[in-house]
């Protein structure tokens, strides 16, 4: 407690020591406030990507227990879990433009005619505009259900698999569910 006494009065001693006082307390202040600062701006970006693949994440697992909800419905079938692969992330269509440009050209007896094409993205507040979202290519489903031994069930979930995600058979696999 004496040595902030001792450099209190020393503070106190240099000419000006308000100027001094008020140069420390603004840098400090200034410091929490950059350090606040990038702390949001870190936080905003990572909860912007984390926003982006929450959202691919809910699509691909609401498709997951719609299918399993619509598959247990199925006479014999029972407990049904899902799990669908895709090739990709979801790809944007994003809004463009196109210009046409056309080049005529004439020789001795021939005509020839060049076409240009040029796609410019449409682009509102600096971000790209996005039309819509596609879905991926879906590479495989596995589907593990309490009735499966069967082969009769496994048929009517393959079928069922394979038309409501218009993949091939030979995509989906059919497991039985183990007893727990």
């Amino acid at each position: 407690m004496e040595k902030l006494k001792e450099i209190w009065k020393k503070i106190k001693s240099i000419k000006n020591y308000e100027i001094i006082l008020c140069a420390i307390i603004i840098a400090v202040v200034l410091l929490i406030y950059f350090s606040v600062s990038e702390s949001r701006d870190s936080i905003k970006e990572k909860s912007e990507a984390s926003n982006e693949t929450s959202a691919s994440v809910t699509l691909t697992e609401g498709l997951e227990e719609r299918l399993s909800n619509i598959l247990e419905q199925i006479d014999g079938v029972g407990e049904v879990s899902v799990l669908i692969t895709y090739a990709s992330t979801e790809v944007p269509v994003i809004a463009d433009t196109v210009n046409s440009h056309s080049t005529t050209t004439s020789g001795d007896k021939s005509q020839t005619t060049t076409t240009t094409n040029t796609s410019t993205p449409l682009i509102s507040n600096q971000d790209v505009i996005v039309i819509q979202e596609k879905m991926p290519e879906i590479l495989g489903v596995i589907v593990v259900a309490s009735g499966a031994e069967e082969v009769k069930i496994k048929l009517k979930i393959l079928t069922a698999v394979s038309t409501a995600l218009g993949i091939n058979g030979n995509s989906i696999q059919i497991y039985t569910r183990r007893d727990s």
